[in-house]
């Protein structure tokens, strides 16, 4: 979807004022930097190595597999996993995970696709299907958002702008104004019609004109569909809890309020994906302050968004970058302390790239096939 200039600066406006301040730009960091400069900070703040358990909270996408590895072979490890789909985290195994370790650390990343050559956020794709075409990614975020975007489309067309006398009008179709839906799109009509005016001009066979608000005859549409200048301001979606196989949608409730701002985004799942990331940072936060099983124990939580970047040229993996948003430690010695977007981004990148510790997979592989095997006993 291309804005334009009013709508793009409404949407930047809703954008900062909903999600706040997670950027990518020179933030991104690839995998393959980002994972030994994370190694190399924890062992700054004393973490030990033969002590330390590494937890994921990623989704659970095959794309998700590369970062997986690369945490293995420079923590020394497999992960804990602390993920449920979509990259929320499952607070409930705090206790298990300290179970596991001394020094504690937790990478939670929401996560979108990008395809390089399309410049399309939200996609990945997927050669092991029988299209072998790009697929949403993350597809439990785009899921969410399908019915979202079904309703603003829908409402794009049946809001329409013209005049009556000459009079600017906004002629909105007669199932937006039922107040007694149960879910839909809800336009905010006293942004969109003229207060000073408020009752309809005219009552046609499947809409009301009315004058429109000020600030929308200023907007300069013209006669037709209201499209783009439908702004996150001027609308709310109202939807029934959803239950699924897994019971109640908890990532669709989390999302549930900025869900204007998304469908009105040129990126819908770019920006889902780090409202997501924000907001699960702030919830996990609070519940790792609250969690006994961490106290006496180092946590760092360090919280971003996963991209990731459409393998080419008969690459096996994504080339992924991880943006990173925020941190929180709690050391042993009672030192705490929080890190915003630039500061983490900036202690990431005073370390170094290199860690004398990874491990060789082809070497580890090669001396577990070559050990003597285990017998099991008969029970």
């Amino acid at each position: 979807m291309s804005l334009g200039p009013r709508a793009l600066f409404r949407y930047c406006v809703g954008m900062h004022h909903v999600m706040g301040d997670l950027r990518l730009g020179r933030m991104a960091i690839r995998y393959s930097q980002f994972v030994p400069r994370l190694y190399n900070y924890c062992r700054s703040l004393g973490f030990r190595r033969d002590r330390m358990m590494p937890s994921r909270a990623f989704c659970s996408d095959e794309s998700q597999g590369y970062p997986v590895i690369l945490i293995a072979q420079h923590f020394g490890t497999f992960p804990f996993d602390h993920g449920q789909v979509g990259g929320r985290v499952a607070t409930d195994r705090h206790g298990p995970h300290a179970h596991h370790g001394e020094d504690l650390v937790i990478i939670q990343a929401s996560h979108v696709g990008y395809d390089v050559d399309g410049r399309r956020f939200g996609v990945y794709p997927r050669p092991r299907t029988d299209h072998g075409g790009f697929g949403a990614n993350c597809g439990k975020l785009s899921a969410v958002l399908d019915w979202y975007r079904t309703e603003y489309a829908h409402a794009r067309n049946d809001i329409r702008l013209g005049s009556v006398d000459g009079m600017p009008t906004v002629f909105i179709d007669n199932a937006l104004l039922d107040p007694n839906r149960t879910e839909g799109l809800f336009p905010r009509l006293d942004r969109l019609i003229d207060a000073a005016r408020p009752d309809p001009l005219r009552m046609l066979s499947t809409s009301k004109a009315f004058a429109a608000a000020p600030s929308l005859a200023r907007g300069g549409g013209g006669p037709g569909p209201i499209g783009d200048l439908l702004t996150a301001d001027l609308f709310f979606f109202r939807r029934q809890p959803v239950i699924g196989p897994e019971g109640h949608d908890l990532l669709e409730d989390a999302l549930a309020p900025a869900m204007p701002t998304v469908v009105t985004s040129p990126n819908p799942a770019l920006d889902a994906a780090r409202y997501h990331t924000q907001i699960e940072f702030d919830r996990t936060y609070r519940t790792m302050q609250r969690e006994p099983a961490y106290h006496g124990k180092n946590v760092l939580f360090v919280s971003g968004l996963n991209v990731d970047v459409a393998p080419r040229d008969g690459l096996l993996f994504p080339l992924t970058k991880f943006v990173p948003w925020a941190a929180y430690a709690r050391l042993r010695d009672g030192t705490h302390f929080l890190l915003e977007q630039d500061a983490l981004f900036e202690a990431l990148a005073r370390q170094s790239i290199e860690n004398a510790d990874q491990v060789s997979f082809d070497a580890t592989i090669t001396t577990m096939a070559e050990v003597e095997g285990i017998e099991l006993p008969s029970v």
